[in-house]
C-alpha cells in the first residue's frame, strides 16, 4: 500500500486529462477549479515530475501524463465495471454500457441528460473500451462499437448506421492554412484515418507537418486549439461543428464501418434497453449533417 499514490487525486487527473481542461474536468465532477488544480499538483508532487505542459490558458499532457492516464483510465474502468455488477443486480433499470472511448466522451455523455429527461427511470452507467468484450461476464449489457472486428456469432448486433469521417480544424487555422499545406493532426488508436479518408472521398490535402496523439480526443482537442487538421468522425466533432469551434471544409464521407450496438439477447425483448437504443439511433440519425 505505501506505493500506491493517492486515490482521490487520480479521479480529477482521469477527468482532466481526458478532457485537456481543468474547468472541464471540474463541471463534470461537480468541483473546483482549483480543486482540480490541486488534485493534479499533489500528483505531481507526488511522482516529482509534471504531468501537464501549461500553455496559454491551455494543457496537454506530458509523455509521463499520457503514460499514467493510459493506466489510471483502464484501472478506474475496471473497477467501475466491478462496482457495476455488485450493484447491477439490485437495480433493475440500471443499464450498463461499454461504449468506445472517443464517442462516450465527445458524443454520448453529453446527451445522456436529454435521454434522463425523457426516460427519468432509467439510470445509464456508461464504461469506456474499444474493441472485443465479453457480454457473458455480466457486467455490461450493451457494447457501443466500431464494426473493425469480428465478434462472437451468438452477440446480436444492431447497426447505428455507416461511419462518416472528414478533416476538422479550427475556423482561424482554416482562414489562415486554407491555401497552403496543412499540418496533419493523426491519431495513434487509426492510424490509417487520413489515408481511409483519401480513398473514400478521393480527396488528397497537402501536409507541411504532421502530429500524432494517443487518442481522438487528443487530436481532436488539439485541432480545436488551432494546431493544425484532424480527421473527424463526425459524432465526434457534431457539437464543436454546432458551436462554431471546428469546421469542416470538405463534409464528410461514408467509410466501410458502421456503428454497432452488442448484445447477448435481442434489443427488442428488453423495454428499457429497447428505449435506450432507439434513443441512441435517433440522435445520432439528428447529427447526419454536412457541415461546411
Amino acid at each position: 500500500m505505501k506505493q500506491l499514490p493517492p486515490l482521490g487525486p487520480l479521479v480529477s487527473f482521469r477527468a482532466a486529462a481526458a478532457c485537456l481542461s481543468f474547468t472541464k474536468a471540474a463541471r463534470e465532477l461537480n468541483l473546483t477549479h482549483g480543486a482540480i488544480s490541486k488534485a493534479v499538483k499533489q500528483l505531481e508532487e507526488y511522482y516529482g515530475l509534471p504531468l501537464f505542459h501549461r500553455r496559454n490558458r491551455a494543457i496537454f499532457l506530458t509523455e509521463k501524463g499520457r503514460f499514467l492516464f493510459q493506466h489510471v483510465d483502464r484501472l478506474l474502468n475496471e473497477l467501475e465495471e466491478v462496482s457495476e455488477q455488485m450493484r447491477i443486480a439490485e437495480n433493475g433499470q440500471r443499464i450498463s454500457v461499454s461504449c468506445e472511448p472517443s464517442l462516450s466522451m465527445r458524443w454520448l455523455m453529453p446527451r445522456l441528460e436529454q435521454f434522463h429527461e425523457s426516460f427519468p427511470e432509467t439510470e445509464i452507467h456508461i464504461s469506456t473500451a474499444g474493441g472485443p468484450i465479453d457480454l457473458t461476464s455480466g457486467g455490461v449489457h450493451l457494447a457501443i462499437r466500431r464494426s473493425d472486428f469480428s465478434w462472437p456469432a451468438n452477440y446480436h448486433a444492431l447497426s447505428l448506421g455507416r461511419e462518416r469521417i472528414g478533416p476538422v480544424c479550427s475556423p482561424s487555422y482554416w482562414e489562415k492554412n486554407k491555401h497552403k499545406p496543412k499540418r496533419l493532426l493523426h491519431t495513434r488508436t487509426r492510424r490509417e484515418a487520413w489515408t481511409d479518408w483519401e480513398q473514400y472521398s478521393a480527396k488528397e490535402l497537402k501536409a507541411d507537418s504532421e502530429q500524432f496523439y494517443d487518442h481522438f480526443y487528443f487530436s481532436l482537442q488539439a485541432a480545436v486549439a488551432g494546431l493544425g487538421i484532424a480527421m473527424g468522425p463526425e459524432p465526434l466533432v457534431a457539437d464543436d461543428l454546432e458551436r462554431g469551434l471546428l469546421v469542416a471544409p470538405f463534409g464528410f464521407v461514408k467509410t466501410p464501418i458502421s456503428y454497432v450496438v452488442l448484445s447477448l439477447n435481442p434489443i427488442d425483448q428488453d423495454k428499457k434497453l429497447n428505449d435506450f437504443v432507439c434513443w441512441v439511433r435517433e440522435h445520432i440519425a439528428l447529427d447526419k449533417n454536412e457541415y461546411q
